[in-house]
């Protein structure tokens, strides 16, 4: 399964975290290139990361709506990886239920 961090400069905690989650193949946008507006969410991606404090509100709303076009879940957590750690385990809660 693929996550895909959209933000931040050094995500190598949040892709641990993330793999250890059951999400081996992690991708990352920096979300500040101009470019990065124009992107589409690949086929493969199950988990959407989306580190708030480094990205402006574009970003977030196209990144939000192309996420919920494809059904994917999206996270939105700080820099923190304890964040991102208790937001995946709220996921998994939420989905045994």
């Amino acid at each position: 399964m693929t996550a895909l961090i959209v933000g931040g400069d050094r995500v190598a905690p949040l892709a641990r975290s993330l793999a250890a989650a059951g999400y081996p193949d992690v991708r990352h946008w920096s979300g500040r290139k101009p470019g990065d507006l124009h992107h589409r969410l690949p086929p493969s991606t199950r988990l959407v990361v989306v580190v708030v404090d480094q990205i402006n509100h574009m970003m977030a709303s196209r990144i939000r709506t192309g996420a919920q076009a494809q059904g994917v879940p999206i996270v939105f957590c700080q820099r923190s990886r304890t964040q991102l750690d208790a937001e995946l385990r709220r996921m998994q809660l939420a989905q045994a239920a």
